[in-house]
């Protein structure tokens, strides 16, 4: 459980401390005072301050901020924006005098403001410049609670007060570190170790052709080798997969030698309905079972992880592929599997399911693969990280907005897309799960839910960092912000919608991790027994 508390920190600390000092960053090159920087949210845990910044870790791990000077309107003598329509005062109008009130009396323009609200209907007037003229206007404490405004020598230090340009840059800092950080800790990820399948290394012997499968029309027979793929050399099975996998709906041109004879065989690389692209030959593969998927036929039957198969129906097993073609052709019929269990030998009796999205025969069952750990040099696995990193990114991205696309047009209901929600259990869950497998993994996966972070944070959702571009571009259009009461409404909106998410995600963490949740909860209660 330490080691899952950990993880989590680790990678929300990562992600969390990048994605603000990327605002932090940007704001300071643009001379925006940056009142503090905090890594979670809450009651300061421990606080330094060094400039005119403070520096904070605050009690809850789930966040961080930065706080800019003229973010929010308690920074609140220049107008910068009314959000009363019928206020004489504009933005842009210089405060110079306030009958009646003094700035030495009140110590502050914050304090003497507050004092100016505290009698919505009493007049005051405001001594304004405007355009290079002096005006006197009669404003009602109802009419100052609705401006923002900033001390003059202040103003151009404010968030609010640079251009929108500065701004811009400001908040989309944020999640392009997000993006960035894959293309640095990918590298690592080469350096320290990769866990790989064995067989990618292995030479691209093909062993077994399925009946009437693509490979099989096209030519192919066991014992080929495959030496090129359009042209180009390949050297082993990841080559081999590269080359087929990146060319999906294609023909592909093959090279293979049999013996001492070589031929050039064609081959139509059709992906199917779960984009993976099908060719129907295969290296070999044992048929020992890594795991069983739960209420499968083979789970419900009693077939455990570790089983060998040894025949179906008294036909010797060769491999696993060919296992799977007899379970595939079986179309439902019940099959007899012998197993072989430690020394022992078992029976069991059990009828194959249809998985819809593969249009496929299955029993719920894995292979058992050979992984081992290939590390990289230096320049090679900066090379390796940097393409792994622009291919995660544009995956992730192109399967983001493809899902929101199909919840947007309806091909996926809401309640399907809100179960697919996960939340910081799961994460924690994760993180501790692939930091028990290496430093490898947990920087893969940390690097995976940072893009996945910063996409989520460009989504046109007030209080996330694309609520905020779409306000800028609402101003670029207007030529001129948005009221103060328009962005309070609109930000309690965004906030509303983010807590649902956010007990929606729970909720389902809850659900699907409930028996783990329930086994340590009863743990703890152990101890105190």
């Amino acid at each position: 459980m330490m080691t899952t508390i950990l993880a989590f920190i680790f990678v929300i600390g990562i992600l969390v401390f990048f994605h603000e000092l990327g605002h932090f960053l940007l704001a300071k090159r643009s001379n925006i005072r940056v009142e503090k920087f905090s890594l979670g949210f809450g009651p300061k845990l421990v606080s330094f301050v060094r400039g005119e910044t403070e520096y904070l870790i605050s009690a809850l791990p789930l966040g961080g901020y930065v706080k800019m000077y003229g973010e929010g309107k308690e920074d609140n003598v220049i107008v910068e924006s009314v959000a009363d329509t019928e206020s004489p005062l504009a933005s842009g109008d210089r405060i110079t005098g306030i009958k009646g009130f003094s700035l030495e009396q009140y110590g502050s323009w914050e304090k003497l403001l507050y004092a100016l609200k505290s009698d919505p209907h009493q007049e005051k007037e405001l001594e304004v410049e405007r355009d290079g003229k002096v005006y006197t206007l009669t404003v009602s404490g109802s009419a100052l609670y609705n401006i923002e405004a900033y001390y003059e020598k202040d103003y151009h230090r404010g968030f609010s007060g640079k251009s929108l340009t500065d701004r811009f840059l400001v908040v989309i800092a944020g999640p392009a570190m997000n993006f960035i950080i894959p293309f640095f800790f990918m590298p690592l990820v080469f350096m320290f170790g990769i866990s790989v399948s064995g067989y990618l290394e292995d030479p691209p012997d093909i062993t077994y052709v399925r009946k009437d499968s693509p490979a099989h029309l096209s030519g192919f027979a066991a014992g080929d080798r495959i030496l090129s793929i359009n042209g180009k050399e390949v050297k082993d099975w990841k080559d081999v997969n590269v080359a087929v996998h990146s060319n999906p709906d294609s023909l592909l041109e093959f090279k293979v030698r049999t013996g001492s004879e070589t031929r050039t065989l064609t081959l139509f690389a059709e992906a199917g309905s779960d984009g993976r692209v099908e060719t129907g030959f295969a290296r070999p593969i044992e048929a020992t079972i890594a795991e069983v998927a739960e209420d499968r036929p083979a789970w419900r039957a009693g077939i455990r992880p570790g089983d060998s198969i040894e025949a179906i129906d008294g036909v010797e097993v060769t491999d696993w592929n060919h296992m799977s073609d007899i379970i595939a052709e079986s179309r439902g019929k019940e099959l007899d599997f012998t197993i072989e269990r430690g020394e022992e030998k078992m029976h069991f009796r059990l009828a194959a399911e249809m998985q819809e999205d593969i249009e496929r025969y299955i029993i719920g069952i894995t292979p058992t693969t050979d992984r081992v750990l290939k590390k990289y040099g230096f320049f090679e696995s900066i090379n390796r990280g940097i393409a792994e990193a622009a291919r995660m990114t544009v995956e992730i991205t192109m399967l983001f907005f493809g899902f929101l696309f199909k919840l947007v047009t309806g091909k996926i209901a809401l309640a399907t897309a809100g179960k697919t929600v996960a939340g910081p259990l799961l994460i924690a869950k994760v993180s501790g799960d692939v930091a028990q497998s290496g430093i490898s993994n947990l920087l893969q996966f940390t690097s995976l839910i940072s893009i996945n972070l910063a996409l989520i944070n460009l989504l046109p959702i007030p209080m996330l960092d694309g609520g905020h571009l779409l306000y800028l571009a609402i101003e670029k259009i207007k030529r001129k912000p948005l009221s103060i009461k328009t962005l309070e409404i609109t930000q309690r909106i965004g906030f509303s919608f983010l807590i649902f998410i956010m007990a929606a995600a729970l909720y389902n963490d809850i659900l699907r991790m409930r028996e783990d949740i329930f086994s340590q909860f009863g743990r703890i209660l152990d101890l105190f027994r």
